[in-house]
């Protein structure tokens, strides 16, 4: 058994170095990468700290144990605040998110601190520790605070998968597949754990032993995760998150350049922006671009994203509506949908965004001149 939990263990901590390679080899990293970087760190420390308890060896459990026993606390609500960075991104996220993190921050100095300060004393110079030094409440604590942002991160998730079209239309459903199945691994992680602690206090089983196999769990996990990044989308990371990797080479600036003019002739000839549904692999086929190369002409040549490209053109021929007499035929919202948006709301917030008015100003403004 000690050897096939070795194994496993020693397994985990290969694959999560080669993700932390991956992920540091990245030139501009934006936010997302950064808390992906935290969260394996974090999961690497918790592995070798059940490396070095499986084998006795007691300086490295100890160095370990600062930052692996309350690792659930931390975590669920990283998880929580990685899944805000990807669709609700803003400034000084970490600073107005701190408050997630007050539960792992005193369980650190209330508990952690004085356990590894008893432990390397002569004697127990923190005796509250008895009163909570108990696996079973430890445990279901942290895996109540963890169930409890993970569900959160899922909610968050689904809320944000209902605007994909409007928001993120450069992101592919296997992206966002991804960052569902990263949330439900660690939610199964956690659930298996709650089971196990149940298990164990029914049976009266070694809570502590028991830990060992929810280490395996949380090992399978991974290994699906990076089964299903390799197959499915950028290892570890959501395409949209690592388009930087696929800058241009040298040799490439002039195909790009031909590229780039043979997109704007297909836009502005055939207006594929007016589909409502459009997306980034679509539009590859409609102008005939292979999907990367036409991703790295929007952002390396045109120097913008597919979703403000398409919708500042949408944006041109909505003015464009607005100042013919088609603005008589059709309401305002019946122009947001002949230009490609499919709601109002979006076609509000991003026409202004675009030129300072709404389309209602815009459209007054146009008939004063006139």
């Amino acid at each position: 058994m000690k050897l096939i939990a070795d194994f496993i263990i020693i397994t985990g901590i290969v694959l999560n170095v080669f993700v932390l390679l991956g992920l540091f080899k990245i030139k501009t990293k934006q936010t997302p990468h950064k808390i992906l970087i935290i969260l394996w760190a974090f999961v690497l420390v918790s592995l070798v700290h059940f490396y070095g308890r499986l084998h006795s060896i007691d300086l490295l459990y100890i160095l370990t144990f600062i930052f692996a026993n309350g690792v659930r606390l931390f975590l669920a609500p990283l998880i929580y605040v990685y899944i805000k960075s990807i669709f609700r991104p803003y400034k000084s996220l970490f600073r107005k998110n701190l408050i997630h993190f007050v539960p792992f921050t005193l369980y650190f100095i209330v508990y952690i601190i004085p356990s590894v300060v008893n432990h390397i004393g002569e004697r127990k110079f923190f005796t509250h520790l008895s009163f909570i030094d108990n696996d079973y409440t430890q445990g279901l604590f942290q895996d109540t605070i963890s169930l409890f942002y993970l569900v959160l991160s899922l909610r968050l998730f689904y809320s944000a998968k209902n605007n994909i079209k409007q928001q993120y239309s450069n992101i592919s459903n296997k992206d966002f597949l991804w960052i569902r199945n990263f949330v439900l691994c660690f939610l199964i992680v956690i659930l298996f754990d709650v089971l196990l602690i149940f298990s164990a206090m029914l049976f009266n089983l070694n809570a502590a032993e028991l830990a060992y196999v929810t280490v395996v769990v949380l090992v399978i996990s991974m290994l699906y995760l990076g089964y299903y990044g390799l197959t499915q989308s950028t290892i570890f990371l959501p395409n949209f998150l690592t388009a930087n990797l696929n800058k241009p080479k040298k040799g490439d600036t002039h195909e790009l350049k031909a590229l780039k003019e043979k997109l704007e002739r297909a836009l502005h000839t055939d207006k594929h922006f007016l589909i409502p549904e459009l997306t980034l692999s679509e539009l590859a086929i409609q102008v005939n671009i292979p999907e990367r190369k036409l991703s790295n002409v929007i952002n390396d040549t045109m120097h913008t994203t597919f979703y403000d490209l398409i919708n500042s053109l949408r944006v041109e021929e909505a003015k464009s509506k607005l100042k013919s007499e088609a603005v008589d035929k059709y309401s305002i919202t019946g122009i947001a949908k002949i230009c490609g948006f499919n709601s109002k709301s979006s076609f509000y917030r991003i026409f202004k965004k675009e030129t300072g008015l709404t389309p209602t100003q815009f459209k007054n403004n146009v008939n004063k001149m006139s």
